[in-house]
């Protein structure tokens, strides 16, 4: 206590606290900064883990998986007969389908919906279990890419045969053949739990399987995991599928890393890994959907296995792809309760590496902190700190902040309803370039510029801290992506025109729909531009994933209070006694 006092009349009779308190937006910047720092230092030595299996009844590659060249013969017959469903409407592939899988003693049902058709499934009772609990195995006859599932269809119909013949089984298995692994399956996944006759207990895990080709060979796999909103699998079953794919003798690629890169373990590989997940994560959802992503929600811990092919380097035969699942469906077999014992929360660097939630949470941490004080700052860095709580200006800036949460609002469920979200861009760019049109023609109280700014940087921190656990890498981009509106200052008849167009830039650069095209121009080529709002629409519609209006109502609003608090000033006139503080 002693030393605490000390220090104490030290920072007092040095003056600190007033030389602290006309820094803090520097302060602000400095911890932006670090939390960028922080996120970059992830996948440097002594920062990341080694991956491991947490559940040790899960026993990846502990027995000899027979779904090998013997099963091939069977397999390509399949093969042969589905070559010509490309041509077929798809009920008469369902048709039959269900015909080979009824062969095996699999109870078959047809989920029909409207706009997205017909999903078939069929449920394998496990002959050791009581029906309470299922794996399964969905193949979309189209993938996210649109090609035709040619291997992935022959490959779940003979999977299904060979799980048949089995005995070992204690959960159900359920196979599923959905027209996609977007709408389609999601849309079977959310009947499954509400509405359909026909079910097999509760799922446990699911593997979707995307092998787009006829051909016997392929030459690597590649693994989606990402969920939406935030949702991840279970590490353990992604690391059972990896080290399963390992143990087979294949490379493992994630998030689209060309073949070349996969050998390289140095940091900025794994820092490429890092860029490129946490784009994926928040991304998810709104780009090309591969089906894992359509259980999210359920507590189901899915991923997608995708075959990759290169020119002249295919030497791994289909069956290979085959006992990926295989061997998974009897780890995931083994449990006796559902997946709890490893991470839910992490980021990966590579196949082997990842960061657990305790790592890499002070990054966004830092932005939330940052924005924080930068509310601070516009509250108390002007003539204008001892204004009473309720005073005018304090009151109508709430009112303003109301009426812009209001109107994000109605602009997020607007957008569902048109199909021209153009109009969000050009009223977006409208609403940066408008206080710098106005000029001197209109203007708004000085203390109210202030009071706007503090509003919104408060709320925008709330946002972030809510958003830090359940969707770091949407928090994080957030973070990034808006920070710079923090840097808009308060206009007065004295100010340069070189701040003014600095004011400009920064809501411009802060906007979250322009923000959003720069970023998505910059760093995936597949949905930058307009398309990128169709995909937000689309995929709220389709997988109730909530990014869309995380922008519009969460940063939207104070953005467009930080934008009104640019309009010129005019200087509020007070008495010398005005806001003294009453001992």
């Amino acid at each position: 206590m002693a030393l605490l006092a000390t220090i104490h009349r030290r920072v007092i009779d040095m003056g600190l606290v007033p030389k602290i308190m006309k820094r803090l937006p520097l302060v602000s910047i400095f911890l932006a900064a670090i939390g960028i720092v922080l996120f970059l230092m992830l996948p440097m030595d002594g920062q990341y883990r080694h991956t491991y299996i947490s559940e040790n009844a899960l026993m990846p590659s502990q027995a000899y998986s027979y779904f090998r060249e013997s099963e091939w013969n069977i397999l390509r017959g399949y093969r042969t007969e589905i070559d010509i469903f490309p041509s077929m409407p798809s009920r008469d592939r369902n048709l039959v389908m269900t015909q080979w899988l009824e062969e095996f003693g699999t109870k078959t049902s047809v989920y029909h919906n409207d706009e997205y058709g017909d999903t078939l499934y069929g449920i394998f009772n496990a002959p050791r279990g009581d029906g309470t609990e299922a794996i399964v195995l969905a193949i979309p006859w189209y993938n996210a890419d649109g090609e035709f599932n040619t291997g992935g269809a022959a490959l779940g119909i003979a999977l299904s045969r060979f799980f048949s013949r089995w005995p070992i089984w204690s959960k159900n298995i359920i196979v599923v053949f959905s027209e996609n692994p977007d709408g389609a399956l999601r849309s079977w996944v959310d009947a499954y739990h509400h509405s359909l006759d026909l079910t097999g207990g509760s799922i446990e895990a699911a593997i979707v399987m995307d092998y787009p080709s006829s051909s016997d060979f392929f030459d690597y796999v590649e693994i989606y995991y990402h969920g939406i909103n935030g949702e991840l699998p279970n590490l353990d079953l992604l690391n059972i599928a990896i080290q399963i794919t390992e143990h087979e003798g294949m490379q493992v690629s994630l998030h689209g890393l060309p073949k070349e890169s996969l050998h390289q373990n140095n940091y900025f590989s794994r820092l490429r890994t890092l860029l490129l997940g946490t784009k994926d994560a928040l991304l998810s959802g709104i780009k090309p959907r591969h089906g894992n992503e359509a259980f999210s929600g359920f507590r189901i811990q899915a991923i997608t296995l995708k075959a990759k092919f290169t020119p002249d380097n295919n030497d791994h035969d289909i069956t290979s792809f085959g006992r990926i699942a295989e061997a998974s469906f009897r780890s995931v077999n083994n449990l006796l309760e559902k997946f709890h014992q490893s991470f839910f929360f992490y980021l990966i660097l590579a196949p082997k590496y990842f960061v657990s939630i305790s790592s890499y949470l002070p990054s966004a941490v830092t932005f939330s902190v940052a924005f924080a004080i930068s509310s601070l700052s516009s509250y108390i860095n002007n003539s204008y700190s001892t204004l009473p709580i309720f005073s005018e200006y304090n009151l109508l800036a709430g009112l303003l902040f109301t009426i812009s949460i209001t109107f994000s609002f109605f602009v997020a469920r607007l957008s569902l309803l048109f199909t021209e979200p153009r109009l969000l861009v050009l009223g977006s760019v409208f609403l940066s370039v408008l206080p710098h049109l106005l000029g001197n023609r209109f203007t708004i109280p000085e203390p109210l510029s202030y009071r706007l700014k503090s509003i919104a940087f408060l709320y925008i921190s709330l946002v972030l801290t809510s958003l830090l656990v359940l969707n770091f890498s949407l928090a994080f981009g957030i973070g990034i992506l808006g920070f710079a509106m923090t840097a808009v200052k308060t206009i007065t008849i004295h100010s340069s025109m070189r701040v003014r167009v600095r004011n400009t830039m920064h809501l411009l650069l802060s906007n979250p729909f322009t923000s959003v095209l720069l970023f998505t121009y910059i760093f995936d080529k597949d949905i930058y531009g307009i398309k990128i709002f169709y995909e937000f629409i689309h995929s709220w519609n389709t997988l109730n994933c909530w990014t869309w209006f995380i922008i519009c109502v969460g940063w939207l609003p104070p953005w467009i209070l930080v934008s009104i608090s640019s309009i010129q000033t005019n200087t509020v006139m007070q008495s010398p006694d005005y806001g003294k503080k009453q001992l």
